[in-house]
């Protein structure tokens, strides 16, 4: 048994130790790792200071203290708790299933999500549906869990040493011999499992590319047409995207099936070498996250607009969007996105 296997017994023996009843497991992590139904009361002790407290089992604490934000600002803020994953598919199905809240994301079919899905990070949420699965939680287990702040969400995601990403300042992603090295899925993991996979694959543009309706081989379309696939400064793709033209793979058929089943997520907690310090998984790409601080959006289609302020990158953005500060990204609180989901914290 190795070091990972061995925590997640630990973790699995305390929760039955506990009393966590079986049926509380809904999913289980991309490590191995239980995810418990959102208002399961189980709890863990967390030392704050020279304070014991109780905090969910699914989350983790980042103490209070000053703390690094942005490049040089200097914050203080008070202890937390932040969940260790982005809130999961089969979790957000739970919320619905008990509330009949009508936010059911638009990759589902007859009120559930894609089979194989259940431990992935729902998408299509808005920020209201997301403040609505909290005060869901709130009212079922008496805890205070909101949706964090761009504070909150950034010292949990950047740690005690303020890392330009949850692991350190650089991305560490590397491409060679076929194969992809790196901490977290963005842009490039779906890029490289195409190419692996679906090469040959024939697909068309779609309506409102330039090359509307032309057929091109995956391959061509995603290396830009004859390229060898490289890591942009960015940290990007070739062929991903060509917004000029709209052509690139985000403007293939293949790519708006692979949207309409959910994008290319993959489970919580796949990349354990891309956690947090305070041991939060996935804060970098998979799914940008809801924070509830406001924002005048600098980049994409919001640029220029008062929105909320979404964090940490997603299966769908470059390398760069993964960096743990604000990149100017925002989105309309009432929109659902398919690059777009959250995770809770809990104020205690």
């Amino acid at each position: 048994m190795n070091l990972s296997q061995c925590c997640t017994a630990l973790f699995i023996f305390h929760l039955v130790a506990v009393g966590a009843a079986a049926s509380d497991l809904i999913a289980k992590a991309g490590n191995g790792m239980p995810i418990l139904s959102p208002i399961d009361k189980t709890t863990v002790e967390v030392q704050d200071g020279a304070k014991t407290i109780q905090i969910p089992a699914g989350m983790v604490f980042v103490p209070a203290g000053r703390f690094t934000f942005g490049m040089n600002e200097e914050h203080d803020i008070s202890g937390f708790a932040m969940g260790r994953f982005e809130v999961t598919n089969a979790e957000y199905k739970a919320f619905l299933d008990a509330t009949k809240h009508r936010g059911v994301p638009r990759y589902w079919k007859n009120g559930s999500y894609p089979e194989g899905k259940a431990a992935h990070p729902v998408l299509f949420v808005s920020l209201v549906d997301a403040e609505a699965y909290c005060a869901w939680i709130s009212k079922e287990t008496g805890w205070k869990v909101v949706v964090p702040n761009a504070e909150q969400w950034e010292k949990a995601a950047r740690g005690p040493k303020a890392y330009l990403y949850p692991w350190g300042n650089d991305k560490d992603s590397s491409y060679g011999g076929g194969r992809l090295q790196t901490h977290f899925n963005y842009n490039a993991v779906c890029t490289a499992y195409m190419l692996d996979k679906e090469a040959k694959t024939l697909t068309s543009y779609v309506e409102k590319s330039k090359e509307a309706g032309k057929q091109g081989r995956v391959e061509d379309i995603m290396t830009g047409n004859g390229q060898v696939f490289s890591l942009t400064q960015d940290g990007g793709v070739n062929g991903w995207i060509d917004h000029n033209t709209n052509t690139g793979f985000v403007n293939t058929q293949i790519y708006r099936d692979l949207v309409n089943n959910g994008g290319f997520t993959t489970a919580v907690g796949t990349y354990e070498n891309g956690k947090s310090a305070y041991g939060c998984y996935d804060m970098a790409g998979n799914a940008y996250e809801w924070t509830s601080s406001v924002i005048v959006a600098t980049n994409g289609a919001e640029k220029g607009k008062e929105v909320n302020d979404v964090r940490g990158g997603s299966w769908y953005s470059t390398g760069r969007s993964g960096r743990s500060l604000c990149t100017g990204e925002g989105r309309a609180r009432s929109g659902g996105y398919h690059s777009v989901g959250f995770r809770i914290a809990m104020i205690p």
